[in-house]
Protein backbone atom coordinates (compact mmCIF):
# COMPACT_ATOMS: atom_id res chain seq x y z
CA UNK A 1 0.00 0.00 0.00
CA UNK A 2 1.23 3.35 -0.66
CA UNK A 3 -0.21 6.36 1.20
CA UNK A 4 -1.42 9.15 -0.81
CA UNK A 5 -1.49 12.85 0.12
CA UNK A 6 -2.81 15.60 -1.84
CA UNK A 7 -1.91 18.69 -0.32
CA UNK A 8 -4.03 21.69 -1.49
CA UNK A 9 -4.06 26.08 -0.02
CA UNK A 10 -6.91 27.91 -0.67
CA UNK A 11 -7.23 31.60 0.36
CA UNK A 12 -9.41 32.06 3.06
CA UNK A 13 -11.96 33.25 1.48
CA UNK A 14 -13.19 30.35 -0.10
CA UNK A 15 -11.68 27.74 2.33
CA UNK A 16 -15.34 26.60 3.91
CA UNK A 17 -16.75 26.28 0.79
CA UNK A 18 -13.26 24.27 0.06
CA UNK A 19 -13.72 21.84 2.73
CA UNK A 20 -17.31 20.89 2.05
CA UNK A 21 -16.96 19.92 -1.67
CA UNK A 22 -13.78 18.29 -0.20
CA UNK A 23 -15.93 15.94 2.18
CA UNK A 24 -18.94 16.37 0.16
CA UNK A 25 -18.38 16.01 -3.76
CA UNK A 26 -14.30 14.42 -3.84
CA UNK A 27 -14.26 12.14 -0.77
CA UNK A 28 -17.34 10.30 -2.16
CA UNK A 29 -16.25 10.73 -5.42
CA UNK A 30 -12.53 8.92 -4.03
CA UNK A 31 -14.76 6.29 -2.36
CA UNK A 32 -15.57 4.57 -5.87
CA UNK A 33 -11.79 4.14 -7.02
CA UNK A 34 -10.93 0.66 -6.99
CA UNK A 35 -8.03 0.24 -4.59
CA UNK A 36 -8.49 3.34 -1.96
CA UNK A 37 -8.59 2.90 1.85
CA UNK A 38 -9.02 4.92 4.86
CA UNK A 39 -9.75 8.05 3.51
CA UNK A 40 -9.07 11.30 5.65
CA UNK A 41 -9.24 14.99 5.75
CA UNK A 42 -6.62 17.18 7.47
CA UNK A 43 -6.05 20.96 8.26
CA UNK A 44 -2.57 21.74 7.83
CA UNK A 45 -1.01 23.81 10.40
CA UNK A 46 2.50 24.61 9.87
CA UNK A 47 3.19 25.97 6.44
CA UNK A 48 4.59 28.65 5.97
CA UNK A 49 1.86 30.73 3.80
CA UNK A 50 -0.05 33.05 6.32
CA UNK A 51 -2.44 34.02 3.12
CA UNK A 52 -3.76 30.77 2.96
CA UNK A 53 -5.05 27.66 4.14
CA UNK A 54 -3.75 24.25 3.99
CA UNK A 55 -6.22 21.15 3.85
CA UNK A 56 -4.35 17.84 3.35
CA UNK A 57 -6.74 14.93 1.44
CA UNK A 58 -5.01 11.56 2.46
CA UNK A 59 -5.90 7.64 1.96
CA UNK A 60 -3.95 4.56 1.43
CA UNK A 61 -4.01 3.04 -2.27
CA UNK A 62 -2.87 -0.46 -3.31
CA UNK A 63 0.86 -0.25 -4.89
CA UNK A 64 -0.20 -2.04 -8.15
CA UNK A 65 -3.46 0.51 -8.83
CA UNK A 66 -1.13 3.91 -7.81
CA UNK A 67 0.31 5.36 -10.84
CA UNK A 68 -2.79 5.62 -13.00
CA UNK A 69 -5.16 5.89 -10.22
CA UNK A 70 -2.85 8.82 -8.20
CA UNK A 71 -3.00 10.46 -12.12
CA UNK A 72 -7.02 10.20 -12.53
CA UNK A 73 -7.03 11.36 -8.97
CA UNK A 74 -4.94 14.55 -9.12
CA UNK A 75 -7.32 15.27 -12.85
CA UNK A 76 -10.50 15.09 -10.76
CA UNK A 77 -9.65 17.18 -8.11
CA UNK A 78 -7.59 19.85 -10.09
CA UNK A 79 -10.54 20.03 -13.07
CA UNK A 80 -13.09 20.54 -9.98
CA UNK A 81 -10.78 23.39 -7.84
CA UNK A 82 -9.79 24.70 -11.46
CA UNK A 83 -13.77 25.39 -12.21
CA UNK A 84 -15.44 26.14 -8.71
CA UNK A 85 -12.10 28.11 -7.42
CA UNK A 86 -10.42 29.68 -10.29
CA UNK A 87 -7.07 31.17 -9.33
CA UNK A 88 -8.04 30.72 -5.15
CA UNK A 89 -5.73 27.47 -4.58
CA UNK A 90 -2.49 25.59 -5.50
CA UNK A 91 -2.06 21.99 -4.85
CA UNK A 92 1.37 19.49 -4.10
CA UNK A 93 0.69 15.53 -4.60
CA UNK A 94 2.93 13.12 -2.74
CA UNK A 95 3.38 9.26 -2.44
CA UNK A 96 4.68 7.68 0.64
CA UNK A 97 5.27 4.17 0.77
CA UNK A 98 5.80 2.32 4.06
CA UNK A 99 9.04 1.17 5.23
CA UNK A 100 8.58 0.37 8.94
CA UNK A 101 6.05 0.47 11.57
CA UNK A 102 6.53 -0.01 15.70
Amino acid sequence: MIQFNLSLFVEPGVEQDATMALTKIIMPELKKFEGIQHIHLLSINSHQEPDSKGLSLQFWIEQSLASDTSKEIEEVVSAFFYAEFPNKFVYFSSQLTLIQTN
